[in-house]
């Protein structure tokens, strides 16, 4: 089984049909992009169930998409369908193996973390992690998991996942950005008067985009810069400002090099509408920086004539390579970090932030506006669409780019509060500040 078929995964459920042949809106989903289908069946009799897992079988053939039937071994075998999604209370998964054969799909509905770990020793096709979310289609399951809990069921899995429960339009997104393979849909189809119509709209949204794989890789480094003393201090206001000017002072060697480097960058994008767009962004960003930077320059008096850190110069550096390659694509992705990592940061300082008498609001204010934010997220659509049309090795290039980047971005901060007092081991090749 490829992890692809579990990318759509609809679950039948009759009483949403409103009259309407199960057959018939099955097909339509399929066409708008279902790639696994299961038959689920609580109150049918069995002649019943295996006629319609016959019909569903011979309807999905030509498709290629495999017929999973919920629960019933014997049905399974009755109509040969491609496999079974067992429950924990259902029958014992060695017997289910057994029974059907080493080359039948088994998919297994686990609902906490031991579930998980007990699964990881058994030759499963892929589990069902359920619920993410209540549903009313499910009731007879436990505590939902959430987005924080299928993340970490996601990585404790040694097999294929699927998020069951809750999955929509609305969530879809997200949870396949936890990392899971694939969504379980039920009533977003099966109650939809176009199931074609929404299959394809949720099918769009089970692929992740470029700037969303690259968030997910790494996260990790975003979530290291949240923990910093630097951070933590800016927060509640206690940090001190011989370690605040050191940051400003570097901060002002990096964005006169990089407020360069974007009108470079501008001029290698010939759709006209797109590079007015990116310059009006990085004229606006650069203005209202310095303007921010110039009243707390003037307000701690600052001493901006310094030398350029090696954290500075490597990363100017870097991002002038990534403009030298001659990709556009290349190039934003090196010096999308400083927009969308500091704009993240803004806004998770200003969430957390202790406002009132903060020697640092204007800095925390700027970061997290929303004219920004709404500036960062444009650029975010941008680089998607490019990403789109580019061939494997230039995505390549670009995740390497952007996350050599964004552990500059995490030494950037981390220089600012330890200074030349740290040694800094930069590694090349995955662009890490080691500690």
């Amino acid at each position: 089984m490829e992890k692809s078929d579990l990318k759509l995964y609809l679950v039948t459920d009759r009483r949403f049909l409103n009259g309407r042949r199960l057959v018939d809106v099955v097909q339509e989903a399929v066409k708008g992009g279902v790639t696994m289908v299961q038959l689920r069946e609580k109150d049918l009799d069995t002649r019943s169930f295996v006629e319609k897992a016959i019909e569903l079988k011979k309807m999905l053939k030509p498709y290629g998409v495999p017929l999973i039937i919920n629960d019933r071994i014997d049905v399974a075998l009755a109509s040969d369908a491609d496999g079974v999604h067992i429950g924990q209370n259902d029958m014992e998964y060695s017997t289910a193996r057994k029974l059907l054969g080493k080359d039948k799909i088994i998919g297994l509905s686990v609902e906490n973390m031991e579930q998980i770990a007990e699964a990881n020793h058994l030759d499963v096709d892929y589990i069902g992690i359920s619920p993410v979310f209540s549903t009313p289609t499910k009731t007879d399951t436990s505590q939902p998991f959430g987005l924080e809990g299928l993340r970490r069921a996601v990585t404790l899995s040694v097999h294929p996942t699927v998020g069951i429960g809750g999955m929509n339009a609305e969530t879809i997104g997200d949870v396949m950005l936890c990392g899971a393979d694939g969504v379980a849909v039920v009533s977003a189809i099966m109650a939809s008067e176009t199931p074609q119509e929404s299959a394809r709209l949720l099918k769009r949204l089970t692929v992740k985009s470029w700037t969303k794989q690259i968030w997910q890789q790494t996260e990790h480094i975003f979530k290291l810069i949240t923990e910093q003393p630097f951070i933590l201090e800016l927060v509640d206001g206690t940090l001190q400002k011989d370690k605040f000017a050191r940051y400003l002072a570097q901060d002002e060697i990096y964005i006169g090099n990089y407020g360069r480097q974007m009108f470079l960058l501008a001029d290698m994008i010939y759709d006209e509408e797109q590079r007015n767009m990116f310059r009006i962004f990085a004229q606006s960003g650069i203005d209202g920086e310095k303007a921010m930077h110039q009243l707390l320059i003037d307000r701690f008096s600052i001493d901006t004539d310094v030398r350029a850190s090696v954290v500075t110069s490597t990363y100017n550096s870097h991002t002038q390579r990534a403009l030298d390659s001659g990709s556009k694509e290349i190039a934003i992705a090196a010096m999308l970090p400083c927009m969308w990592i500091y704009n993240r940061v803004g806004l998770h300082i200003l969430e957390h932030a202790k406002m009132e008498d903060n020697p640092y609001k204007e800095w925390i204010l700027e970061y997290g506006n929303e004219e920004f934010t709404e500036g960062v997220n444009s650029i975010l659509k941008l680089i998607d669409e490019w990403a789109e049309k580019a061939d494997e090795t230039t995505k390549a290039w670009m995740s390497k780019a952007y996350t050599e980047a964004a552990w500059l971005e995490y030494a950037f901060w981390d220089y600012g509060y330890n200074g030349d007092g740290k040694d800094y081991e930069l590694d090349k090749i995955q662009g890490g500040v080691k500690r």
